[in-house]
């Protein structure tokens, strides 16, 4: 094998051990979920968050439907600008797909939403919106969607407008190239979080008092760290992170690091024929944890 081939297979199975680490679907729809309701806690009784909300007799769901109870309540983000009284979000944490399928999809089921209502008007067309957040786009599609002239880039960086595919407002949020510490945690949401903004949101936790707002923020560090654990010393001591809790992610940070590390150690063993010395240079694994390592690697 030649040098540039070793180089590029380590390059794949640096990859392979980013996407090993990531956490269950279910776990990003949890903090960005806490992240909705940070954001909607303070509209009280007037925006309600549904989860996984059915629109039809049988399934499918949309991931969530925030109701907006009385017309003069305006979330104040841009995000938000366009919402009415019933907003279907769908969200694709980075390792979903984000294509022409998906907007379509998402676009079915608002209108689904709307012709299932019980009653004529229950969910008026001019009530409802269509939103889509991800933290990264699809080059190939927003290339082809602003070519075609059916989405035209918003003022504010991030913002994506629908056109043609809906008679409904339909925007796409990409997370990732939002602007401003107001929206460092949706930035945060990704397997590489920035340490500013995520010092950002430890700042916004700690002059919070609401209880239960401090719960969403502690959901929504949890998933940062499993998936960035370089900031688990960062965020150990903050307040709203319980010593048990922290115990609790912590062991399965460090579990699935090592799992997932030793496995591609391995693998760069047996197909490159290095030592386990040399797969974990080219790994770049610390001096001071190879000695685990080796034990974990000669364990039967």
């Amino acid at each position: 094998m030649t040098e540039q081939k070793k180089k590029e297979r380590i390059a794949e199975l640096l990859k392979e051990l980013r996407e090993l680490q990531a956490t269950p679907k279910s776990d990003w729809h949890a903090a960005f979920e806490a992240l909705l309701r940070i954001e909607t806690h303070k509209y009280e009784n007037k925006v309600h968050i549904r989860t996984e909300e059915e629109i039809g007799v049988l399934p499918p769901r949309t991931d969530f439907v925030i109701l907006v109870e009385e017309e003069e309540v305006k979330l104040d983000k841009e995000i938000f600008k366009q919402f009415r009284r019933i907003n279907i979000l769908e969200y694709k944490n980075p390792y979903d797909s984000l294509n022409e399928r998906v907007l379509r999809k998402v676009c079915g089921y608002a209108n689904l939403y709307i012709g299932v209502a019980e009653h004529e008007g229950d969910r008026p067309a001019e009530q409802v919106t269509i939103s889509v957040f991800r933290a990264v786009k699809n080059p190939a599609l927003f290339k082809k969607m602003e070519k075609d002239g059916t989405l035209v880039r918003d003022e504010i960086p991030g913002i994506y407008h629908v056109k043609k595919m809906t008679d409904l407002p339909f925007q796409i949020v990409i997370t990732g190239e939002l602007e401003g510490d107001a929206y460092a945690a949706y930035r945060a949401l990704t397997d590489k979080a920035e340490k500013a903004d995520v010092e950002c949101i430890m700042k916004n936790a700690e002059k919070e008092v609401d209880g239960m707002v401090l719960d969403y923020y502690g959901v929504l560090l949890n998933l940062i760290v499993e998936k960035n654990p370089q900031f688990f010393e960062l965020v150990k001591g903050e307040i709203i992170m319980k010593d048990a809790l922290m115990e609790m992610v912590k062991d399965r940070v460090d579990a699935r690091v090592q799992e997932t590390t030793v496995t591609h150690i391995r693998d760069i063993m047996t197909n490159l024929k290095l030592t386990a010395e040399q797969a974990m240079d080219a790994l770049c694994i610390p001096t001071g944890q190879r000695e685990i390592y080796n034990a974990l690697i000669n364990k039967k």
